[in-house]
């Protein structure tokens, strides 16, 4: 009897485990359903333009406004304000922004948001989009310039394949979560450890040449037997040498490859979305060698991942020792969780979603140090985000309260709650 009930107890956990795992099952790809002008719903997989497929890729526009309220009305807004329980921008007269914009900003704010953030996207003209975020707040975006607004957008219906649907034909884009077991349609996504010397070694989704995607997309290359079309499914390492890589298969087989933009200096580099730190771009200069590796749901953002914003709540020292604790509008213009900080370490180029961020100290003129939530430290320059180029900030302590002002040149430390 007891070791029938050891069995049963076995079983029992096995199943568990396997429940689990199913439970934890992740997709990266952007997944909802299109209605056009005249009413038709195509749902599934989602392609935008010729490029994006993740949810942790970016959406790339220019904001018309700072004051993200004005689209609402005061009962929509009261409404949002009390779903958030008050402690958000919902119940904030936010045109006070836009005020200190025209006052100091020397150039359009760029909008770039990770398509897991976005609820829905609605076209209002050729070259103009509303986009609704997850607690129901609407942007306007401007695509001029862009690719990402008055393109055309692709879905893969399982019953149609994959068909692209054109910007004047849309009426209305809606994101949602894949249900369990969906495919992505498109492909299968490229897995990998890169190694980028002294900048560090990232994980997660990669980009090959800023392009592929998919496992069985090819790199191309050359060795003294002839031209060699390898899918990425079948490669294990890439090493950078000389001229070229050194490409190990999953077979054990190794190729000297050169000849190809691919695998030489033109390479455009290597992009990873690591869940903990964004999106990040390794030059040529910079990359070593890519370990590719099996599908890893750790490393997967799906659309439920990206949680509700609320805003930036933040306490704020200064050089001259005083603190502020309240809402953030860093460079007069970022104020959400999902917004983007620019910035580079020498050539290596960083993306990082504000709500991935600890803290941001001001080291001189041109660099800030970045802690991430994971702990990761980060010395980035090379753009507004990080350097004296910056607007400044304004911490709203309540909404009753006036907002705080500060100089980039007078802070210290901004600390993220």
């Amino acid at each position: 009897m007891r070791y029938f009930l050891l069995l049963i107890g076995v079983g029992v956990g096995l199943l568990i485990v396997m429940s689990s795992a199913r439970a934890q099952t992740k997709s990266p790809f952007i997944y909802g359903e299109v209605e056009t002008v005249n009413g038709d719903i195509y749902k599934g997989p989602i392609r935008w333009g010729t490029d994006e497929v993740f949810w942790s890729e970016l959406f790339n526009a220019s904001k018309t406004s700072n004051d993200f309220m004005k689209y609402l009305s005061k009962g929509e807004v009261e409404d949002l304000n009390e779903e958030n329980g008050g402690n958000s921008w919902l119940g904030i007269d936010l045109g006070v922004l836009s005020i200190w914009e025209d006052r100091f900003s020397r150039t359009q704010h760029q909008l770039d948001i990770q398509f897991g953030d976005i609820l829905s996207v609605e076209p209002i003209g050729r070259s103009k989009a509303r986009l609704k975020l997850k607690n129901g707040v609407i942007i306007e975006a401007s695509g001029a310039g862009y690719e990402d607004v008055g393109g055309s957008v692709v879905i893969y219906d399982f019953e149609l394949g994959d068909f692209a649907i054109r910007w004047d034909r849309i009426r209305e884009v809606r994101f949602s979560q894949a249900p369990e077991g969906t495919k992505s349609g498109f492909g299968e996504p490229i897995f990998g450890k890169v190694n980028a010397g002294r900048k560090g070694v990232f994980k997660g989704i990669i980009q090959w040449d800023s392009d592929e995607r998919f496992l069985d997309e090819i790199l191309n290359g050359e060795d003294r037997d002839g031209d060699k079309d390898i899918p990425f499914r079948s490669i294990s390492k890439i090493v950078k040498r000389g001229n070229g890589v050194e490409t190990t298969l999953k077979s054990g087989k190794e190729f000297y490859l050169t000849g190809s933009n691919d695998v030489n200096r033109e390479n455009r580099g290597v992009v990873i979305f690591d869940p903990e730190m964004g999106r990040v771009v390794i030059p040529w200069r910079d990359f070593y060698e890519v370990e590719l590796v099996e599908a890893n749901s750790d490393w997967v953002m799906d659309y439920n991942d990206f949680s509700r914003p609320n805003g930036l709540r933040v306490t704020v020292l200064t050089i001259d020792g005083e603190e502020h604790t309240g809402l953030l509008a860093y460079d007069l213009d970022e104020a959400w969780e999902f917004e983007i900080l620019d910035a580079n370490d020498d050539e290596v180029a960083y993306q990082i979603p504000f709500g991935k961020i600890k803290s941001i100290t001001p080291k001189n003129y041109n660099y800030s140090t970045i802690v991430l939530r994971n702990g990761q430290n980060l010395l980035l320059g090379g753009s507004r985000d990080v350097s004296d180029q910056n607007d400044g900030i304004l911490i709203f302590p309540s909404q009753d309260a006036d907002p705080i002002y500060v100089r980039w040149s007078k802070i210290d430390q901004i600390i993220f709650d």
